[in-house]
């Protein structure tokens, strides 16, 4: 039975990773900082991934994989790398906005993101994975993107936009991120690859509302032009999955139909 360890496991992609691993016969455990696991049978380490107390905690010979889902910054990879055993896998969960495309864009948190990136592909003797998603949609996302969009639409309310909305952007659904998370640690063995993980289209962020409204609400749209509150900020966000479908034999959910899903569980 492999042994596997999640950093952050209480939210979103984590959340469902841990519980279909549990489910598949894997013993999971997870570390964050509020100590709560999607399960009874998940156990959860308590701790603060900056501080080597906590960091202390936990076992890492003793996990055949590691997938981080909530490294930020490269101080935070300097306290747990040297603890990982080279057989161990690490499954670097990063960030389109590490993209050299984009990453102007989104501050340090892209540039953060990139250092880790770059410090793990000059370390060979890390057996590793990238996974570089767009933006993350659905099912408990807690930073709500889709959500924002869906309720001003569907309730007529103020939706924000940057820029005029025409910039093409990607979205991925949570349960594609988690299909691609899942094959990495079916793996025995990892190849310091990097991968995108992305929905099969783009689209603009004003041709997302507009479809929705005219298949779902038929509602007056209230849009903000050019506004600074925007949750989205207004550069192109593309992707291309081609790869990572042809490396893992995987397929990603049509956006409408997924879309359609989600729907009925808000």
């Amino acid at each position: 039975m492999k042994k596997i360890l999640i950093f952050g496991g209480n939210r979103l992609v984590g959340k469902s990773l841990s519980k279909i691993l549990l489910d598949r016969g894997y013993e999971v455990d997870v570390f964050n900082r509020s100590g709560t696991s999607a399960d009874v049978n998940i156990s959860a380490i308590q701790g603060d991934r900056n501080n080597v107390e906590d960091i202390d905690k936990i076992d890492f010979k003793k996990y055949d994989c590691v997938v981080d889902m909530c490294l930020f910054f490269i101080s935070q990879f300097d306290l747990i790398y040297k603890l990982m055993s080279k057989y161990t896998n690490y499954i670097f969960v990063s960030s389109g906005a590490a993209d050299h495309r984009y990453i102007e864009y989104y501050g340090e948190y892209g540039k953060e993101k990139l250092k880790i990136e770059e410090f793990l592909s000059d370390h060979a003797d890390l057996n590793y994975q990238i996974v570089r998603p767009s933006y993350i949609v659905g099912e408990n996302d807690h930073r709500a993107r889709l959500d924002y969009y869906i309720d001003g639409v569907k309730n007529r309310k103020q939706i924000k936009i940057d820029g005029d909305g025409t910039n093409e952007i990607n979205m991925v659904f949570v349960q594609d991120v988690v299909k691609v998370l899942e094959k990495l640690v079916d793996k025995d063995e990892l190849d310091n690859d990097t991968l995108t993980v992305c929905g099969n289209d783009s689209f603009s962020l004003l041709d997302l509302i507009k479809n929705v409204n005219e298949k779902y609400y038929q509602k007056k749209l209230n849009l903000v032009f050019n506004s600074e509150d925007a949750i989205l900020p207004k550069n192109t966000f593309v992707f291309d999955n081609t790869h990572t479908c042809i490396k893992l034999d995987v397929t990603f959910t049509d956006f409408y139909k997924a879309f359609d899903e989600y729907l009925q569980t808000t």
